[in-house]
């Protein structure tokens, strides 16, 4: 399991967010979830932009599994 650091981050993030903060976490996941492919990588592309990591520039991409 190569992403598990990343797995672990992720689950330390989500346990210390306020409760409130973890609600708004898990609608957001739900609603990706149950998403359809193109609508997944639309809001990945929003994310992106909203977090302003960069990721969209030429050079860099996305996993899309």
């Amino acid at each position: 399991m190569r992403y598990i650091g990343k797995v672990f981050g992720l689950l330390l993030g989500f346990a210390t967010l306020p409760e409130k903060s973890r609600r708004d976490f898990l609608t957001k996941l739900n609603e990706f979830m149950m998403m359809s492919p193109s609508q997944k990588r639309r809001a990945i592309t929003e994310w992106q932009h909203a977090a302003g990591d960069g990721a969209d520039e030429p050079g860099k991409s996305v996993d899309k599994r």
